[in-house]
């Protein structure tokens, strides 16, 4: 062997070993690839209500006889036979404690009936009572797992006047049976109207049902179906010193990508409540997974390089030939068979491995790859051990070439939050007000390379008269 000949040798061999060859049967470790982040929908709905409504509301739809009861057992073989009827209007304001404080005028007509026996003889007396009264009293309203209302920390302030009585020597307290019918007065009347007059398990029915159900987003090449998993739904009551009811929906859950469309998705059942701190927030929060399979991405190579030459120099064309693409580690591979015509030299055929990091260019409105590594294998071994010498001009034509445009995926998804961002109950409207669309980030994942867009953007409350 001459010295040239082992001086090309030795250059061969370096360039064969001292570059690390790309293996799509050996991608990188699990440990180097980035976990793919949660996609998450947050939802929360601000209601502010002047007390003075709802004072309103409940003076119509109270009926005037509260209660009407016969033969209520007092104890020590003592009755009562009682009707309770609201005379006047019933006042709502904001207690020192932030609890809800009721005046409501009421006349209490009953009588107070004694049977016992004395001696071995019965004895039955009664003592008629009519009284005005102005009780005031205040709780706290909650809203439960079932969307009840529960009544906490009730509290009765003052009666207005003593509710006892003297039926031959004894003493009689009124109060407890009075404060017990009350008590299921509150619950059963003054709450339950109030939650019928502002339904927010309607409200959280309908924002779920605008950013819950299935959304399509599709082009030629491919579709995808997403949908929304409700998993946490927070509520919060406030009474405020300025005299107003502070109401707040918070909804959350996870945004989850299926390719393809699905037939047939109802809207999922809405989670159970859970108590939370007052939010005064009104807007949404939503990221939208977008896929691209990998084999969709394949057929759209296919489509619009297969076939399709580039120039690498001035003797040297490169046509496609197929496809072939995968997850890498946190990078995406490309397999790209490939025939090269040479000037006055034999054609050459073969695979390039590429492996590149999806990023997403707002210029072009696309899906470009940087720090792009490539391979070749062909059945020519010095072809195979020189495929560095050519690398940048290689480099250079694939990232011209490799672009997927992803505009028609931007503008559907933007349309689709478009017709979602509104609804209305039956005590207000609610509109998104300017919602932004913008790329949070591009995760590849065993089977598809993942798009995140976020969208946020303000919901404004109209109530209505």
């Amino acid at each position: 062997m001459t010295l040239r000949n082992s001086m090309i040798f030795c250059l061969v061999a370096m360039l064969s070993f001292s570059c690390r060859r790309i293996n799509p049967e050996r991608t990188p470790l699990v440990g180097e690839t980035k976990q793919l982040p949660k996609a998450t929908s947050t939802i929360n709905i601000s209601l502010s209500i002047p007390l003075a409504r709802l004072e309103n509301q409940l003076n119509q739809r109270l009926n005037p006889l509260l209660f009407s009861g016969k033969g209520l057992e007092l104890g020590n073989g003592l009755f009562s036979d009682m009707d309770i009827t609201k005379t006047g209007i019933l006042k709502l304001s904001t207690a020192e404690n932030g609890n809800v404080r009721v005046s409501m005028p009421i006349y209490l007509d009953g009588k107070v009936i004694l049977e016992k026996k004395i001696f071995g003889q019965s004895v039955s007396a009664a003592i008629p009572f009519k009284e005005a009264l102005t009780p005031q009293f205040s709780f706290q309203p909650r809203i439960s797992e079932n969307w009840g209302i529960q009544i906490d920390q009730l509290e009765i302030e003052s009666w207005g006047k003593p509710l006892q009585y003297d039926l031959l020597g004894y003493q009689i307290d009124i109060e407890p049976i009075v404060k017990k019918h009350l008590t299921s007065l509150i619950q059963n009347q003054l709450a339950s109207e109030g939650s019928s007059n502002f339904n927010l398990k309607s409200l959280a029915e309908k924002a779920l049902k605008a950013y819950g159900q299935p959304i399509l987003i599709s082009n030629e090449d491919w579709e995808m179906t997403l949908l929304t998993s409700p998993e946490i739904l927070r509520i919060s009551q406030q009474f405020t010193t300025d005299q107003q009811l502070e109401l707040s929906i918070g909804l959350e859950g996870e945004v989850i990508s299926h390719a393809g469309a699905l037939q047939d998705q109802k809207v999922p059942p809405l989670p159970a409540v859970t108590q939370a701190d007052p939010n005064t927030e009104n807007g949404l929060d939503i990221t939208l997974p977008l896929i691209v399979p990998y084999a969709d991405l394949d057929k759209w190579l296919t489509k619009e390089l297969v076939g399709t030459s580039f120039r690498l120099n001035s003797k040297t064309q490169l046509t496609p030939k197929s496809f072939a693409s995968q997850a890498f580690g946190n990078r995406a591979l490309v397999k790209m068979g490939f025939i090269a015509k040479r000037d006055n030299r034999k054609d050459m055929e073969g695979d390039l491995y590429l492996v590149g990091t999806p990023v997403y260019s707002e210029a072009d409105n696309a899906i470009l790859f940087e720090n792009i590594d490539f391979d070749l294998t062909t059945e020519n071994f010095l072809t195979n051990s020189a495929r560095w010498l050519k690398k940048n001009q290689i480099i250079s034509a694939i990232e011209k070439k490799a672009v997927v445009p992803i505009g028609s995926y931007m503008d559907q998804a933007r349309q689709e939050l478009s017709e979602l961002g509104s609804w209305q109950t039956d005590f207000a409207t609610f509109d998104v007000e300017n919602p932004t669309l913008a790329v949070e980030g591009i995760y590849t994942t065993p089977t598809d390379i993942r798009l995140y867009l976020r969208s946020k953007g303000e919901i404004a409350v109209t109530m209505k008269p």
